[in-house]
C-alpha cells in the first residue's frame, strides 16, 4: 500500500513537472513588453520632434512599446469622437485643453485622481493643471502652453531703420509700412484664409485684441457671445486694415503659404503659436527674433492652448495598459524640454529649470507670455465656434465686410451654436 501511495505521488510530481515545463515558454511571452497606441495630430515642425521622443521613449526602457499613428489635424477630432463613444480609442490620446468638455461629460476620458503621485502632480504649473480639472477630477495631463506670439524679422527690420521691436498697433503698422516702403517686403504675413488649415490665426487674434481692451470673446459663464461692441469693432478694424487699407499683409494667404512668406524672408512680422518656433530655426539664412504679442490694443493679452495627454475608458479596460500609459505619460512630460524644442511652453517646474531647456534659443524671449495667456472658454461648444468663427473672420477680413453687419453675423451664428449644445 505504501509503494502504490509513493508511485502516485511521484507519478503526480512529474506530471506537474511536465506541465511547468510546458507553459514556461507561455509565461515567457506573457512578461514580454506592453505595446500601447497612441494618435498623433502633429504635424509638420511639431510633429518630428513628437515622433523623435515616441521613439526615445521606447529606448529608454524595455517594458513598453508606443505605438504612433499620425491623424491629420483636420480628421483628429471626428474620428477621436467616433473612437470614444464606440470605446476603441487608442490607449492615449491628445486633447486640446479646449476641447474637454467634449468628451469629459460623456464618461469617455479616464478620471486620473490616485493614478498619478502628488509629488509629480505637484511638479505641474498650476494654471495649466487646474484647467484639465472637472467638479474636481482630474481628466488629462498638460503637456504644453502653447501662446500666439510675434517673430519678426531682424533683417528687414534693420533695412527699414527700425531698432526697437513695436509693441503697439500703431508702431506695428508704421514699421510694416517702413518695410515696405524700403525692401518691397510685406509688412505681414497673417493667414487669412482657408487651405491647408482653417484660419485659425484671426480667430486667435481677434480673441487676443478683444481681451487687450478688457473685454471677453464670450461672457463670464460662456453662455452668450460678447463681442458686438466697440471692443470687436476695433479689434476687427485693425485686422481688416492690414490688408485693405494699409495693404500690408497679402490676402487669401493659408496656413501654410504665411509660414513660407516669413520663412523665405518675405515679410517682416508673423503671428503664430509658439510651435512655429522650431520649424523656423531650421530655415537657413532666416534670421528671426520672437516676443510675446505686443499690446496691440493696449493691455496684455494672448490667446493660448494647451495639448493635454489623456486615457480613454475602454470595452474591457487592462489595467497594465492603463499603468503603461501613465508611465508614458510621465515620461513625455518629465522630458518636455525636447518638445520644447518645437517651441512650446513645458508646464513642469522641474522642466524649466533644467539647462538644457535654458540652453535653447528663443524659448525664454516669449516664455513670460504664459503670465498673460487667455484660458479656453470653457463651453462644449467652443471647437465649434472656433471653427465657424475663423470662416466668419476671413471672409470679413479678404471681402472687407463692413464691420457692423460682421459682428452681427458673427454675434447671431455663436448664439445659435451655443443654443445646439
Amino acid at each position: 500500500m505504501r509503494k502504490n501511495i509513493l508511485l502516485v505521488v511521484l507519478v503526480a510530481l512529474l506530471a506537474s513537472n511536465m506541465l511547468f515545463a510546458q507553459a514556461a515558454p507561455e509565461q515567457k511571452k506573457a512578461e514580454g513588453p506592453i505595446e500601447i497606441t497612441f494618435w498623433s495630430l502633429f504635424t509638420g515642425g511639431d510633429g518630428e520632434f513628437f515622433d523623435a521622443m515616441v521613439k526615445q521613449f521606447n529606448a529608454s526602457q524595455d517594458k513598453i512599446i508606443m505605438k504612433n499613428d499620425m491623424v491629420k489635424f483636420d480628421n483628429y477630432y471626428t474620428k477621436l469622437t467616433t473612437a470614444l463613444a464606440a470605446k476603441t480609442a487608442p490607449d492615449v490620446v491628445v486633447v486640446h485643453q479646449g476641447n474637454l468638455l467634449n468628451y469629459v461629460p460623456s464618461g469617455s476620458l479616464l478620471a486620473l485622481d490616485g493614478l498619478f503621485d502628488e509629488a509629480t502632480l505637484a511638479d505641474f504649473q498650476k494654471a495649466p493643471l487646474d484647467g484639465c480639472r472637472f467638479e474636481g477630477k482630474l481628466y488629462s495631463i498638460p503637456f504644453d502652453v502653447h501662446p500666439i506670439v510675434m517673430y519678426y524679422n531682424k533683417d528687414l527690420l534693420a533695412k527699414a531703420g527700425i531698432t526697437t521691436i513695436p509693441q503697439s498697433g500703431e508702431d506695428l503698422v508704421k514699421a510694416a509700412i517702413a518695410v515696405k516702403n524700403a525692401t518691397g517686403k510685406w509688412g505681414f504675413a497673417i493667414d487669412n484664409t482657408t487651405g491647408t488649415y482653417k484660419a485659425y490665426t484671426l480667430t486667435r487674434l481677434f480673441m487676443s485684441l478683444i481681451a487687450q481692451q478688457g473685454g471677453s470673446l464670450l461672457n463670464a459663464d460662456s453662455t452668450a457671445p460678447n463681442f458686438n461692441n466697440a471692443y470687436g469693432q476695433n479689434a476687427l478694424k485693425w485686422l481688416q486694415d492690414l490688408v485693405n487699407v494699409y495693404k500690408v499683409n497679402p490676402t487669401e494667404l493659408d496656413y501654410d503659404g504665411a509660414m513660407n512668406t516669413f520663412k523665405l524672408g518675405d515679410a517682416a512680422f508673423y503671428f503664430n503659436g509658439v510651435w512655429a518656433t522650431g520649424t523656423l530655426e531650421n530655415q537657413a539664412g532666416l534670421n528671426f527674433g520672437a516676443a510675446p504679442l505686443p499690446a496691440i490694443m493696449g493691455g496684455k493679452a494672448a490667446w493660448a492652448g494647451s495639448h493635454t495627454l489623456a486615457i480613454p475608458v475602454q470595452k474591457n479596460q487592462d489595467p497594465k495598459k492603463v499603468e503603461a500609459a501613465v508611465t508614458f505619460i510621465k515620461w513625455m512630460t518629465a522630458n518636455g524640454e525636447l518638445w520644447a524644442k518645437a517651441g512650446h511652453i513645458p508646464t513642469r517646474k522641474s522642466v524649466a529649470e533644467k539647462a538644457t531647456f535654458k540652453a535653447l534659443p528663443y524659448r525664454a524671449d516669449y516664455a513670460a507670455a504664459a503670465a498673460f495667456a487667455l484660458p479656453t472658454p470653457r463651453t462644449a461648444a467652443w471647437e465649434e465656434i472656433y471653427g465657424t468663427l475663423s470662416d466668419k473672420l476671413e471672409y470679413a477680413v479678404t471681402k472687407n465686410q463692413n464691420t457692423t453687419q460682421a459682428l452681427a453675423d458673427m454675434e447671431k451664428t455663436v448664439k445659435d451654436i451655443i443654443a445646439t449644445y
